[in-house]
C-alpha cells in the first residue's frame, strides 16, 4: 500500500523540478532581447536556444574619442605578423579612421596622409616619355601635378570602406575614401604609395562616377574595387595599379534605379550622376575573402532573386551557380508583412570566419544569420531596436577569434557577441566534423540534442556522421524531416551496400528464375508438341 504523504511529497518535488527545468531554459534566452529561431522542413520559424549573447558594447566614451563617433560605416580586424591585433573603425562623417586594439584600451586615429617617396604616379597617368605616341600636353601636366604631391599631405572625404592585410611583412592599408574619387593605399602610419582612381579604360563608363564604397585584396596583390554605379562586378587592379577589368559581375536584370540612371545620363552632367547616391540595387554591397582565396559577396537588392550571395573561385566563377545555390534565399525566409509593404532581407555585409561559416548582416531585420559551409542556417541573433544587442542601422559585421562584431552607424557603436555555452557546443561539434573527425562529433551532438531538441542542424550533423560510419539506416533516421539532400545520399549509400552484400543471393536467385523459366519453356513446347 503506498504513502500517500510520501507520494504527495515525491510528485511535488518533481513538479518544481520540472518548473525549475522550464524556468532555466527561459532564462538562457529571456536575457537577450530577440528571439532566436531557425526554420524546419516545411520552412516555419520555431524557436531554438541563443547561439550568441552581448559581450560588449563599444562607444565613444569607452574609446575615450574627444570627437564622438559620427555615422561609422565599416569594421576590420587584423592581425599583423607579429601577433598583433588592431581593430579598424571607418568614421565616415569625420573623415577618419579609428585604430586600436582588441581590449579597446590603445587608440590612436588616422586623419591625415602623407604622400611618400615611394609613392607610385605612373598608375594613371602617362609618363613624359609617352609624349611622342600621341598623348595630348594635358596628360604630361597631370603627370607633373602627380610628382608634386611627393611629400604633400592629404585628407579622406566620407570613406566607407578599409581593407588592411600583411604583404610580405608590411602592413597595407586599403581606404575606400568615397568622396574624394579614389582608394588610398598607404602603410600604418599613412603614408601613401599608390592611389587607385578612375580607370581609363573603354569599358569603363566615361559618365559612371568613381565612387569607391567597399575595397579588397588578395594575396597576389590585386586590389578589388565596388563601386554604387557600376553593376558589372567589382574593378579589378593588380599590384601595379593597372585597371584589368570587372570581376565576378551579377547575372541580374536591371533595376529600375538602374534604368533611371541611364536615363539620366542622357541630359545631366557628369558631375550631377556623381552626387546622385542611389544604388542600382544590383551591385555589390559587401564583399570578403577566405583563407583560401574565395571572394564572397553579397547584394542589397529586393527586386532580384539571384547571385545575392557569391562564392567566387580566384578564376572568377561562381562556385555557388555549380552548386545550385546562385538562387537560393538567404536571410529571412518569411518575409513580414506590414501596412502593405513586404519586409524583405537586404544584406548589406558579409564575413567568413576561419571554419568557413558565414555570417551575412540583414539591415532591414538588424539580424545576423549564421550559415555552415553547405548553406545551412545555424543561428540568428540581433534585431531591430535600442536594446543592448539590437541596431538602428547596421552596417558592417567582422569576426575574430569566434566573436561576431556589429556596427551601427546610427548609435554609434560596436556590439560584440560571443558564443553562448550552447553555441560553444555546436561550433565544436561542427568543427569535429569539418575536421574530418566524424566518430568524436558523435558526443557533443548528442549533448546538443539533450538541450534542444528542435536544433534540426544536430540531426544532421548526427546524420552525416553515422553516415560516414556507415550506419546508413541511423543516418536515414536522423536526415528524415531534416536534410532532402542527406537522406537521398544514406538512401543510396544503402542501396548500393544492401547489393553488394547480397549480391551472391540476388545472383543465384535470378539463376534459378533463368532456370526455371527455361524449364518451363521447354516443358510448353514438348506438351504443345505431343497434343498436335
Amino acid at each position: 500500500m503506498f504513502n500517500k504523504k510520501l507520494t504527495k511529497t515525491v510528485l511535488a518535488v518533481v513538479i518544481i523540478a520540472v518548473m525549475l527545468s522550464f524556468m532555466s531554459s527561459f532564462m538562457l534566452t529571456a536575457n537577450e532581447p530577440w528571439v532566436p529561431y531557425n526554420y524546419d522542413w516545411w520552412l516555419e520559424t520555431y524557436p531554438v536556444q541563443s547561439g550568441y549573447v552581448v559581450d560588449r558594447v563599444i562607444t565613444s566614451n569607452e574609446l575615450k574619442l574627444s570627437v564622438p563617433l559620427k555615422s561609422p560605416k565599416d569594421v576590420f580586424i587584423y592581425e599583423d605578423a607579429k601577433g598583433e591585433v588592431s581593430v579598424y573603425i571607418v568614421d565616415t562623417d569625420n573623415h577618419r579612421i579609428i585604430i586600436t586594439d582588441l581590449e579597446f584600451d590603445k587608440v590612436r586615429e588616422l586623419s591625415t596622409f602623407t604622400y611618400g617617396e615611394d609613392y607610385r604616379v605612373e598608375n594613371f597617368v602617362p609618363t613624359p616619355s609617352s609624349v611622342g605616341a600621341g598623348i595630348k600636353y594635358d596628360d604630361i601636366e597631370a603627370y607633373w601635378d602627380e610628382v608634386a604631391k611627393i611629400g604633400t599631405k592629404t585628407t579622406l572625404r566620407n570613406p566607407s570602406g578599409i581593407y588592411v592585410q600583411d604583404y610580405h611583412g608590411e602592413t597595407r592599408i586599403y581606404i575606400a575614401d568615397n568622396n574624394n574619387d579614389r582608394v588610398l593605399a598607404c602603410d600604418k602610419d599613412g603614408n601613401i604609395w599608390m592611389e587607385y582612381k578612375r580607370p581609363g579604360s573603354e569599358v569603363f563608363d566615361p559618365n559612371a562616377s568613381f565612387r569607391p564604397t567597399k575595397v579588397l585584396a588578395d594575396n597576389a596583390g590585386n586590389v578589388y574595387v565596388c563601386l554604387t554605379t557600376i553593376a558589372k562586378g567589382a574593378l579589378m587592379f593588380n599590384e601595379e595599379g593597372d585597371f584589368r577589368g570587372f570581376y565576378g559581375a551579377n547575372k541580374l536584370e536591371e533595376t529600375s534605379t538602374a534604368v533611371l540612371h541611364a536615363f539620366l545620363r542622357l541630359f545631366m552632367s557628369r558631375e550631377f550622376m556623381q552626387n546622385l547616391r542611389g544604388n542600382s540595387a544590383v551591385e555589390f554591397s559587401g564583399l570578403t575573402i577566405d583563407s583560401d582565396q574565395f571572394i564572397y559577396t553579397v547584394t542589397a537588392s529586393r527586386s532580384v532573386g539571384t547571385d545575392i550571395v557569391k562564392k567566387i573561385n580566384p578564376s572568377g566563377q561562381n562556385v555557388y551557380e555549380k552548386e545550385g545555390k546562385s538562387d537560393w534565399t538567404w536571410g529571412a525566409w518569411i518575409q513580414p508583412y506590414v501596412y502593405g509593404r513586404t519586409f524583405m532581407s537586404t544584406l548589406v555585409d558579409i564575413t567568413v570566419d576561419d571554419k568557413g561559416d558565414l555570417f551575412l548582416l540583414d539591415s532591414t531585420s538588424g539580424q545576423v544569420f549564421q550559415y555552415d559551409q553547405d548553406g545551412y542556417l545555424i543561428f540568428t541573433f540581433g534585431g531591430k531596436g535600442e536594446q543592448k544587442g539590437l541596431f538602428t542601422a547596421p552596417t558592417s559585421v567582422e569576426d575574430y577569434d569566434s566573436k561576431i562584431y556589429v556596427l551601427d552607424s546610427t548609435k554609434n557603436s560596436l556590439t560584440i557577441f560571443k558564443p553562448s555555452e550552447f553555441g560553444e557546443l555546436v561550433i565544436e561539434a561542427m568543427g569535429l566534423f569539418n575536421r574530418g573527425r566524424y566518430t568524436e562529433s558523435l558526443k557533443p551532438w548528442s549533448e546538443v540534442l539533450k538541450r534542444d531538441a528542435n536544433f534540426y542542424m544536430a540531426y544532421v550533423g548526427m546524420g552525416n556522421a553515422k553516415l560516414s560510419t556507415g550506419d546508413f539506416n541511423e543516418a536515414l533516421d536522423y536526415f528524415h524531416m531534416h536534410s532532402y539532400f542527406g537522406y537521398n545520399l544514406a538512401f543510396k549509400d544503402l542501396r548500393v551496400n544492401y547489393m553488394r552484400d547480397n549480391f551472391d543471393r540476388m545472383l543465384l536467385i535470378v539463376i534459378i528464375a533463368i532456370v526455371i523459366f527455361a524449364g518451363a519453356h521447354i516443358a510448353i513446347k514438348i506438351i504443345r508438341k505431343r497434343k498436335g
